[in-house]
This record gives structure tokens, C-alpha cells and sequence, in this order.
């Protein structure tokens, strides 16, 4: 059944790029601001309902606007650019947001996550917070895509703090199990000898202590997904047991003398090389060929510097009510510090440091003397490719800086482009050059 998606933008021609774009998947129809409501309740009458809003976010829409178009059951997606699409969705309340210029694959993901009429309806969420750019963001919304309404096990692979948990979580969010439960399991974190009654469960009187029956959180995962993080940490009996688990869908509580099913989906995630674990004996070959089904590797956040204005941003929004400080955002001189680190912690450890200079800062914005980074921090260590030319190379880092200083300098002056070459020591021209060369609008930085 199609979806059936009303887009409500300045522009009629949206409407065009959005069909192009669903295809056979939606029935897709135009209003402007002004009518939308109006015609969302004559669809919803006459028995043909929205299933979806894909609303312009530029001006920025009140709350109250938004919950009307949301009235009769429609899912409110939020069309969005500047640099903090996730943060205008959530001030305004809608239930999802896309990026502008559109990318394709994720405007299919966020609409294909609604219920259509007639349906189950699927719980509000929130919207999953993946931020990025670039090809990397798009060939991971391609493939969760893919992957998410299957029952396919799925690895995640990507160093520490590079979002592992939050790409499972979208997984099982996007999946048919999404209202089941999402249990994760951290198996460097527990203790090796409580690690299997952790998983699988004890049976009254199976060991000293066991004066009862207990449920492990596989059981727990039944009918949903169980998120195995740090699987290169199972110790090699555990392996053994998951690897039925995998195969039959069976498993055997400690003490008992019976098998039990269990219906669960499988996700795990490491930061370790499988590969060379199996070489080396530390984990089997069999059960690195069940799980490695349909990998995912994310990148690590050296790799998209272009990526830390967006990051910064955002993670101000987040602390920023929990200080209760008004802190709107970080001076071009943080920024330009923060963005030629390297981050061996990734998005975790930016978030942290985030997080500490707030506590700190005392004004409206975070100064670079109140960013704890070392002082003779590297910089930044691209992905580099030698079958390139080094001009090429060198004009693609220097633009993703850029563009990355350029959105964050916009955003603190609200697009005054004049206050904005003052801060950054630049004659206006150039700056203005400069902003027009990576496509900058600078009307999505003003204030409502």
C-alpha cells in the first residue's frame, strides 16, 4: 500500500522532486502553509488520510502549527537545512527530520518509517540522531535502509565512540520488531564467569545462590533485538552457545535439561579486527561467518572533519537546558581548535569535551580558552588517497573546513554578514566570496 505524502513548501516544484524521488512507494500531493491544514482535514473526512507532512522548514514553523498538521494522525517531517536540522524538528515538535538539499536515500528511510492508514500504527519516536555529511552518511542511510525490515543479522564495525550503539538502535527503530524489546549487552563490561548467566539464564538450584529461576536477556530479547557490543570480547565457550542461538534459535539455561526457543534478532558491534582475531585463535571462524552477514563500518570522526561544526551544535543544544545556562553556540576560534583535533574518542570524546566547557563558560558563547584539548593536539588525519592528485587532495580538505567555519560563523551572527567578517578578521567581500563559493544560504542562519 502507498504511502500517501503531503508536502507543504513555498515552492509547488518540491512536490515533483519529492514523486521523482518515492517513486511507486507514496501518492504524493502539494499545499502551501496557508491550506495545508484545511486540506489534511478533507482528506482525512473523505477517507484518503495523509500518512505523511513533509514540511518546509525555512521559516521555522511554531508548535502549535506543527501539532495541528499532526492532528489527525499525519507524521510531521521536517525539510531542513542550516547547521541543526535535528534541533529545529525537535524545538518545533515534529516527528522526524530531512536534510536539505534532499538526499534521496534518506528521504525514502524517514517516510518509509511511517504507518500507513489502515496499519499499525508505530509509536512517536524521536528522531534518530545520525549526523553527518557526505557520501558516508548517505551509503549508511542506503544501507540500514536495506537492511532494517529483514531479519538479518547484522555486524557493526567502527573504533570507539563512533556511534555503534545508535546505528542499532535505528535498526531495530526501522524494523518490524520496533515496538519489541532493544536489549543490549556489552560483553567487555560483565565479568567473565557472570557473562553466561547474563545472557542465558539460571535454573533454581543450578549453582550456590541460585535459590530461583532466572530469565537471561536473550530471553528478555524475544520477539525483538539483542545489540551484543564488543562481540571480540565473548570468551570462546560463549561463542560456542551463540553460535546455536544463531543457527537454530535455540538455547539452554544453566542447570536446565531442556532447550528453549527464542525469536530475536541479532546485532553485534566491535572496535576490534575479527579477522585477525580468527587468525589467531581468539575467535571462531564459523561464528565470524554468521554474524558478518551484512557488515556496516563507520567511519571514525578524523576521517569527517567536515562533520564537527554539525556535531558541536548540536551537543550544545543538548546540555545547554540541562545547565541551565544560555549558551548558543562556540566563537570561531573554539571551533577552528575543536575542528584540528584528532579525537581518539570520536564523536564520544567531542561530546565530552562539549560538555566540560560549558560547565566552564560563563558566556553566551564558549570561548577557545575554555576548550580542554592538548595544546599540541595533530591535525586532523584524513583518509588519503595517493591514487590522486595532492591538489586535489589538499582543496578537499582545506573546502571541507571551510564550509564547516563558514556555517558555524552564520549561525552565530543569525546570517549578519557583516558581524560575521568582523568576528572572523575578514574584509566582508571576501567572506561573502567565500560563502556564495560553498552554496551557503545565508537566510536559513536568521532569526525567525
Amino acid at each position: 500500500m502507498a504511502v500517501r505524502v503531503l508536502v507543504v513548501d513555498k515552492l509547488a516544484a518540491t512536490r515533483d522532486g519529492v514523486a521523482e524521488i518515492l517513486g511507486e512507494r507514496a501518492e504524493v500531493e502539494w499545499a502551501s502553509r496557508e491550506v495545508a491544514v484545511a486540506q489534511l482535514r478533507i482528506a482525512s473526512n473523505s477517507g484518503s488520510p495523509f500518512d505523511v507532512v513533509l514540511l518546509e522548514g525555512e521559516p521555522p514553523p511554531a508548535a502549535p502549527y506543527v501539532q495541528s498538521l499532526a492532528t489527525g494522525g499525519a507524521r510531521v517531517i521536517l525539510l531542513a537545512g542550516g547547521s541543526d536540522p535535528i534541533g529545529l524538528a525537535q524545538k518545533c515538535g515534529a516527528a522526524d527530520v530531512v536534510g536539505r538539499p534532499i538526499v534521496a536515500s534518506e528521504l525514502i528511510f524517514r517516510v518509509a518509517r511511517a504507518p500507513v492508514a489502515g496499519a499499525d500504527k508505530r509509536r512517536p519516536r524521536k528522531s534518530d540522531v545520525l549526523i553527518g555529511s557526505g557520501t558516508w552518511i548517505k551509503e549508511l542511510y542506503d544501507r540500514i535502509a536495506m537492511v532494517a525490515a529483514t531479519d538479518v543479522t547484522v555486524a557493526i564495525f567502527g573504533e570507539s565512540g563512533t556511534g555503534k550503539e545508535l546505528v542499532a538502535r535505528t535498526i531495530h527503530n526501522s524494523s518490524p520488531r520496533h515496538d519489541a524489546p532493544f536489549v543490549v549487552v556489552n560483553c567487555a563490561a560483565i565479568p567473565e564467569n557472570l557473562l553466561e548467566d547474563e545472557l542465558f539464564g539460571h535454573v533454581r538450584g543450578a549453582f550456590t545462590d541460585a535459590s530461583r529461576d532466572r530469565e537471561g536477556l536473550l530471553a528478555a530479547a524475544h520477539t525483538g533485538t539483542l545489540f551484543l557490543d564488543e562481540i571480540g570480547e565473548l570468551p570462546l565457550p560463549l561463542q560456542a552457545k551463540l553460535l546455536r542461538v544463531l543457527q537454530s534459535q535455540e538455547f539452554r539455561r544453566i542447570g536446565d535439561d531442556h532447550d528453549r526457543r527464542v525469536d530475536v534478532r541479532i546485532v553485534t558491534a566491535t572496535n576490534r579486527d575479527l579477522e585477525q582475531l580468527v587468525e589467531r585463535g581468539g575467535f571462531r571462524q564459523d561464528l565470524y561467518y554468521r554474524i558478518n552477514v551484512f557488515p556496516l563500518h563507520l567511519p571514525p570522526l578524523r576521517e569527517r572533519p567536515e562533520d564537527i561544526a554539525m556535531l558541536v551544535h548540536h551537543f550544545v543544544q543538548k546540555y545547554r537546558a540541562r545547565l541551565g545556562k544560555v549558551i548558543d553556540g562556540v566563537t570561531p576560534a573554539a571551533l577552528a581548535r575543536l575542528s584540528a583535533y584528532e579525537y581518539p574518542g570520536n564523536v564520544r570524546e567531542l561530546e565530552n569535551k562539549i560538555h566540560q566547557a560549558m560547565v566552564i563558560a560563563n558566556g553566551p558563547l564558549v570561548e577557545e580558552s575554555e576548550v580542554s584539548l592538548p595544546r599540541a593536539s595533530p591535525a586532523p588525519m584524513l583518509r588519503i588517497d595517493t591514487a590522486r592528485p595532492f591538489r586535489d587532495v589538499k582543496q578537499e580538505a582545506i573546502d571541507a573546513f571551510e564550509r564547516g567555519y563558514l556555517t558555524e560563523l552564520l549561525r552565530l551572527h543569525h546570517g549578519n554578514l557583516a558581524q560575521a567578517a568582523r568576528a572572523a578578521g575578514m574584509d566582508r567581500k571576501n567572506l561573502w566570496a567565500l560563502v556564495e563559493r560553498h552554496g551557503l544560504d545565508r537566510d536559513q542562519f536568521k532569526k525567525p
